[in-house]
């Protein structure tokens, strides 16, 4: 009976670790190396979980990895194994950042030492986009998520702070760069988006941004169709694009008109 017992265990510790998923380009840290290792980038992407990760959140980590690794040099992407048996290895790393098994996988991005960070909301499903907007949104490095464009995200920075005038400018600029876009479809037709965001910001302000936020989030929560989700989730990706870290514009006469 004992060796019945013993053999279990080992057969489901092998399908735990067959079932992890490695992380392509993911460094290895722990409670020796981490310190060390964050200093030396500009920016870390730092995962602590469970030591044999595997899973959807896990997944996504992992894709993050690689899409980051073919855009910059400047973000670190790791992951910190912490074992809550034996040696509890990294157990100290966990709790030097008041992470238990429960809150695992932990994401923290770190802005060149250890003790600047800002950790992945915990509201957030952790998906290869919503990684991707998290690193974009609180560092300068451009992360593309699907359906957005690399020239596009960078003229529109700080887009809804700009004057009107400057706005305007800034329409007629990218329909521009729209028309000599190539003939892939799916780039034309996201243009298309883009430039309508800006003239709706334009004409109602920063609360256009929020206000279809909720809109396009409440309609991919509906019964619709999985191509339909890719679209709304395109959609939202483009839209992060606008977002402001502080706004410093007051909302324009119509929109207030509006209220």
């Amino acid at each position: 009976m004992l060796k019945l017992l013993v053999t279990m265990l080992l057969a489901a510790l092998l399908t735990r670790r067959t079932l992890a998923i490695s992380c392509g380009g993911c460094v290895d840290l722990d409670e020796i190396n981490f310190d060390k290792t964050i200093v030396r980038f500009p920016y870390a992407l730092v995962k602590f979980d469970i030591a044999f990760p595997y899973g959807e959140k896990h997944e996504a980590f992992a894709e993050f990895s690689k899409a980051a690794h073919k855009v910059t040099a400047e973000l670190l992407v790791a992951t910190v194994g912490i074992k809550d048996y034996g040696e509890q290895e990294n157990k100290a790393l966990g709790d030097r950042f008041k992470l238990n098994e429960k809150q695992f996988p932990g994401i923290f991005l770190f802005k060149g030492n250890v003790d600047e960070f800002v950790k992945f909301p915990a509201h957030l499903d952790v998906t290869l986009d919503n990684l991707k907007t998290f690193v974009s949104s609180n560092t300068p490095l451009y992360i593309g998520c699907e359906g957005c464009l690399k020239e596009f995200n960078e003229a529109l920075k700080n887009y809804a702070n700009r004057p009107h005038d400057e706005q305007l400018a800034l329409i007629k600029e990218l329909q521009a760069k729209a028309e000599k876009l190539s003939n892939k479809f799916s780039e034309q037709q996201n243009a298309k988006v883009y430039l309508v965001y800006m003239q709706k910001i334009n004409e109602l302000g920063y609360s256009f941004v929020e206000e279809e936020t909720k809109r396009l989030q409440r309609l991919k929560a509906g019964k619709v169709t999985a191509a339909k989700k890719v679209e709304l989730q395109h959609r939202l990706n483009i839209l992060d694009a606008f977002r402001v870290h502080k706004l410093t514009k007051a909302a324009p006469e119509k929109a207030k008109a509006e209220l």
